[in-house]
């Protein structure tokens, strides 16, 4: 599953990043930052791409029939939020902000929409089970708390 190898190795940046840099206070700040940028920037553009070029395959994984023209809408709307989640390791702040509150609603969105379709009898792996409920629940989730607690910090560090 790519989701989790992706977080991994957000993980493993982290580590990497905090043992070289002995920036150990920072780090929801350097997690966030490797979350931001392969969660959702890397996903996003493996997502782009593969609803984009291998529309049929994804459509199958996910329940629909291939060949639907909102296909190539969801491919846009995943490169819009890969290219940011790639930005975002260079650009921060409010930056950060709208990326991650963007994503996290369309990650919400559907997540819904994955939970209505099963509903409705579409058990397809990529449409219910751990890839819906890690992606598009789990680290949005993460990204908003550490997002908020980051912008916490900031704002305390311009009061002092």
């Amino acid at each position: 599953m790519i989701a989790v190898f992706l977080f991994g190795l957000a993980v493993v940046a982290t580590a990497i990043h905090l043992l070289c840099k002995r920036e150990f206070k920072a780090f929801p700040r350097i997690i966030l930052t490797y979350l931001i940028f392969f969660n959702v920037g890397v996903m996003g553009l493996i997502a782009a791409y593969g609803h984009t070029f291998m529309a049929g395959e994804i459509a199958e994984q996910i329940g629909w029939k291939p060949g639907s023209p909102f296909q190539y809408e969801v491919a846009m709307a995943n490169l819009s939020y890969g290219v940011l989640g790639v930005l975002s390791l260079w650009l921060r702040r409010l930056f950060w902000a709208a990326t991650v509150i963007g994503f996290s609603l369309f990650a919400f969105g559907c997540f819904v929409g994955h939970i209505i379709q099963f509903a409705q009898g579409d058990s397809a792996p990529y449409n219910i089970g751990l890839f819906v409920w890690f992606s598009d629940l789990t680290i949005p989730l993460l990204l908003l708390s550490l997002l908020g607690h980051q912008h916490s910090r900031w704002n305390r560090e311009e009061a002092a």
